[in-house]
């Protein structure tokens, strides 16, 4: 079946599932570019995530998602069916990139998750600053996203779907620049700066709150206090 079927015949079937386990509820639609490539960067709190965003977005898309998923005989063939692709995480993929960067120059919709795992607690982690060499390289804007409640249907560690009593949310913020979140600077400092401008606005839109002015004195504090990247992988 080709992908432009497919993907109305999953829609149909995801979302009629999601309804029967609790609904969904789908915020700022009207913020998504409805053509042009753009890079979806949500939060990530539930295997779920993946397949309710692309449910949620009122556009075709791609999926990063990684390698581990797409070993997985079964859910891999389907992950790759529905315009999934895989990275190898915590290094640098550079096919993946590249493919990433390729299909945005393209014109798809790429859905890239920035803090690079799930969130063991449903916290918004530190992100992974890929994303933003992505974006530059495309030349296209970043999509700030937030899912809510994901980790009720799936909880972390688990891959049992369970009815959740309540809707999930998917919000979709106003779309950014890179230049926008780097505030002008330049090479590795543009980079921390950049993933922790896209945290603040991830946290804003996961309080209901508008995005927060741009203070570069305060998000270089923030950087100083974020553990280095290799940490990072340290805590998967």
């Amino acid at each position: 079946m080709p992908y432009w079927l497919a993907r109305p015949v999953f829609w149909v079937l995801f979302r009629t599932l999601l309804g029967v386990l609790g609904g969904l509820r789908v915020e700022g639609r009207e913020n998504v570019p409805r053509s042009g490539g753009v890079l979806v960067a949500p939060n990530h709190v539930s295997d779920t995530d993946p397949p309710v965003i692309a449910v949620s977005l009122p556009r075709s898309c791609w999926l990063m998602g990684k390698q581990e998923i797409f070993d997985m005989k079964v859910v891999g063939a389907i992950c790759r069916w529905l315009h999934g692709f895989p990275v190898k995480r915590y290094s640098a993929d550079r096919a993946a990139l590249r493919r990433a960067e390729t299909l945005l120059k393209a014109g798809e919709a790429v859905v890239v998750f920035p803090e690079g795992r799930l969130s063991p607690d449903g916290n918004l982690q530190p992100l992974l600053p890929g994303f933003l060499l992505i974006a530059r390289g495309a030349n296209v804007p970043i999509l700030p996203t937030v899912v809510l409640g994901t980790n009720r249907l799936m909880p972390n560690g688990t891959l049992r779907l369970r009815r959740s009593g309540e809707p999930c949310t998917v919000r979709f913020g106003s779309p950014v620049r890179v230049e926008e979140l780097t505030g002008g600077l330049k090479g590795s400092e543009a980079l921390r700066v950049g993933a922790e401008r896209l945290w603040e606005l991830l946290r804003a839109l996961q309080e209901g709150e508008p995005y927060p002015d741009y203070n570069l004195e305060r998000l270089r504090e923030r950087v100083a206090a974020r553990p280095p990247a290799e940490a990072l992988r340290d805590m998967d």
